[in-house]
């Protein structure tokens, strides 16, 4: 397994060469959603798809729940979904409240394990040929 890549061009405006140039982009192709992944699972255990199914949609409302609340969540081996918030500076502690917090998020950290596993990666170039396409 590889992952894909495209090559496209780009105007690059910094550095000591700026211009036109050209970079490798991550080609993700289609997505995965949760059906694949409990199918996935429900093919390499003894658990049945639906009983798969059940468990991950109750970890997504699971994981909401907890990163709604501010609260990190740790995944072991995958890593940690981390909530953030982004809020305007103010000049007094008196004047940051809750109307001073712009938005809040969460990040993904992958753990040192699996991070580890990103050096191994190998990469191969996307192959987007579409048969029947005139050029």
């Amino acid at each position: 397994m590889a992952v894909e890549y495209v090559k496209v061009k780009r105007m690059i405006h910094v550095g000591e060469n700026p211009g036109e140039k050209f970079v490798a982009r991550l080609y993700r192709g289609q997505d995965v959603d949760i059906n694949q992944v409990a199918k996935d699972i429900a093919e390499s255990t003894t658990v049945s798809f639906p009983d798969v199914l059940a468990c991950l949609k109750a970890m997504e409302i699971s994981l909401s729940k907890y990163i709604l609340m501010g609260q990190a969540v740790k995944l072991g081996y995958l890593g940690s979904f981390i909530p953030t918030i982004h809020a305007k500076a103010q000049e007094s502690v008196d004047k940051v409240d809750a109307n001073t917090i712009i938005r809040f998020s969460c990040r993904f950290y992958p753990s040192v394990s699996f991070k580890a596993n990103f050096e191994k990666c190998s990469f191969k170039e996307a192959n987007l040929e579409v048969k029947g396409l005139i050029e």
